[in-house]
């Protein structure tokens, strides 16, 4: 069967969606100045949402980051975004939007490199076909709509080193991670039946309690798994307990073959930020840069206007000599060294600058009055925090709180 250009698909009355164009990909063009620093959350245009736009409810997101180095360059995949960023820098970043894509955005994308391609998958509906491309800046994305019969939540597509290919999955406060070899020369169909890998155990890991600062009896969610391999050891990172939290975090279960048995990691969480201008550190991919470093993807939430309201972090990541895997959040919304340039330590790349503004008094022109918030509030069913009355005063500014804002009370032009 050869591989044909995306197009809207129906099997079994399941919608597995790209947009096809004849035009070529639409980028966003920006300058390219040679930072040596950059600062959390990182600056990407991130998208507006659809959800709840009929009640008014308008918020951006970036979240579930999939970043892959492929020929050098640094690609960005993120729930519900209409194409994907590319960089050589990791601090300037460009959207692509390509040829062919998800109709509705891809969710939780996964994303590896075989051979001389990238894979990806991530159709929202949760059933898809894996789609390739060897020229992601184009985006001529291509598939054999061979579906994957399995209900997929945020999957994670890993190659190992002898070309074979295992697809990670979940996202449930009920099943477990699982895993399964595809077979890549057969469009990827699955070989042999779905594995569970591991569950969560917040009696026994505090960290994967429920809940602001863990103090939720609700059941936690396990999520986002993301493969690496380092030397000959298969590092199965995890999320929970919710991505909305400010305790939202990975974890990593390890084993010496890629579907297990895995070994919970007793140094866990490997990625954990609970306090800061901007919390959490879950749901996120590890990545080697040009100079064979590691860095480590997270989604950080902002949770507002939606509890899905999320940006994306990026930390120094790593492996000890003993084979402890460690992600650097101290520090976490400060200045930090980018990858091209060069540090003692790469374990600790930040800069030493610290924030002179914090609770400093501040003068404004006006504070906006008697606006009604339009927010998505799930906080009676404890799945979001309380909402806070409306407050858009001056001393918002240098709280150090990325939830909060001062707002004028107009934007004429006398002000």
């Amino acid at each position: 069967m050869k591989s044909a250009p995306l197009l809207w698909l129906s099997i079994a009355s399941i919608l597995w969606a790209c947009q096809p164009a004849a035009e070529a990909p639409e980028t966003t063009a920006q300058a390219a100045p040679a930072f040596t620093t950059y600062c959390n959350p990182i600056d990407i245009d991130y998208s507006y949402m659809s959800h709840y736009a009929f009640r008014g409810v308008s918020y951006r997101s970036g979240a579930d980051p999939a970043v892959v180095n492929f020929r050098e360059k640094y690609y960005l995949f993120v729930t519900r975004s209409h194409g994907y960023w590319v960089s050589d820098d990791m601090s300037n970043w460009r959207f692509i939007r390509p040829q062919s894509w998800y109709f509705n955005g891809s969710n939780a994308p996964a994303a590896a490199v075989r051979a001389d391609e990238l894979i990806v998958l991530g159709d929202p509906s949760g059933r898809g076909a894996v789609i390739h491309t060897d020229d992601p800046d184009l985006g001529n994305w291509q598939t054999n709509y061979s579906v994957i019969p399995l209900p997929i939540q945020d999957p994670c597509l890993f190659v190992d080193d002898d070309g074979r290919v295992f697809l990670y999955e979940e996202s449930s406060n009920k099943w477990p991670i699982r895993g399964i070899e595809l077979d890549p020369d057969r469009f990827y169909v699955p070989i042999g039946e779905e594995a569970d890998l591991f569950y969560l155990h917040p009696d026994q890991h505090g960290w994967e309690r429920f809940g602001q600062d863990h103090f939720s009896d609700l059941d936690p969610f396990i999520e986002g798994p993301w493969m690496t391999k380092h030397d000959s050891t298969y590092y199965l990172e995890y999320s929970a307990p919710g991505t909305q939290w400010n305790v939202y975090a990975d974890g990593v279960y390890t084993a010496t073959s890629p579907l297990g048995p895995f070994t919970y990691a007793p140094y866990n969480p490997v990625s954990y930020k609970p306090g800061g201008f901007l919390t959490g550190a879950g749901h996120g991919s590890t990545v080697r840069d040009n100079h064979g470093q590691y860095w480590h993807f997270a989604s950080m939430p902002i949770s507002v206007n939606y509890k899905f309201e999320r940006r994306i972090g990026l930390f120094p990541a790593g492996f000890a000599a003993d084979g402890q895997m460690y992600v650097n959040t101290a520090y976490g919304d400060y200045p930090h060294y980018l990858p091209d340039t060069e540090v003692a330590d790469h374990q600790d790349r930040f800069t030493g600058w610290m924030l002179l503004s914090y609770h400093k008094p501040v003068t404004v022109n006006s504070v906006i009055e008697g606006v009604e918030r339009r927010v998505v509030d799930e906080s009676d069913s404890g799945y979001m925090l309380e909402q806070e009355a409306p407050d858009y005063g001056p001393h918002q500014l240098t709280d150090e709180h990325i939830r909060t804002f001062w707002v004028a009370a107009n934007n004429s032009d006398s002000l």
